[in-house]
């Protein structure tokens, strides 16, 4: 099943001095259950068309269908809700906030979204044990290893059930044998049936996913 359909997306910055064409008629299909890795050489707008698969960002113009509905006609603040409830983000900064404990991160998209805390703390339970970490729940930021806070933002990205996970250089950051394991736990939990979309530049992590998207000079190779 299509989850995500893309037809045309073009993404343009205009300056006083020159009009850049970030992305040209870009056109993709994201299938449920898939692992896609997107790659290129730096600057070529893989976080751009990432950012706007996830609604972040709004193209100049193109469509973008999640399950067959035009997102982009949504209002912002429709808009707004519809990505906090579909789409989970990994970034390679965990991005978690310091005064909160491992668990309080991971509940932290469900309290915002008015859920009931009993519930978003049992949920968050859940996920913090399926990415290995429940005897690290009540630790903060600072006392966990890069890895670990990985981890625990992905547990974090999954806590709304969304349809897509998009990662940005998820590993990144991370040294080799940490980002390996990182991405072992993101095919384990793909295998589950998580859709994820995942920029990367590493060959050999991508070689593993269900495929690759080549991006390069604003286009798909």
């Amino acid at each position: 099943m299509t989850l995500i359909s893309a037809h045309n997306l073009s993404k343009k910055f205009s300056t006083p001095a020159q009009e850049l064409n970030i992305l040209k008629d870009i056109s993709l299909d994201i299938q449920a259950g898939e692992m896609t890795a997107m790659m290129g050489p730096s600057g070529v707008g893989k976080s751009t068309l990432l950012h706007i698969l996830g609604t972040l960002d709004r193209p100049t113009s193109g469509e973008l269908l999640y399950e067959g509905r035009n997102v982009l006609q949504m209002k912002d603040d429709e808009l707004a809700a519809f990505r906090s409830s579909s789409v989970g983000f990994v970034f390679q900064f965990h991005h978690l906030l310091p005064e909160f404990d491992a668990l309080e991160n991971v509940m932290m998209p469900a309290l915002i979204g008015g859920r009931d805390r009993r519930e978003a703390r049992d949920k968050a339970l859940e996920l913090i044990a399926d990415v290995g970490l429940t005897n690290r729940a009540n630790h903060k930021p600072g006392q966990l290893s890069g890895g670990e806070k990985q981890r625990i933002a992905i547990a974090r990205a999954l806590m709304l059930d969304p349809k897509v996970v998009l990662a940005d250089e998820p590993t990144g950051n991370l040294d080799t044998k940490t980002g390996e394991e990182i991405f072992k736990l993101m095919l384990a939990l793909n295998r589950k049936g998580i859709t994820f979309v995942m920029v990367t530049h590493n060959e050999s992590l991508a070689g593993s996913c269900s495929r690759i998207v080549r991006i390069r000079d604003g286009i798909i190779e």
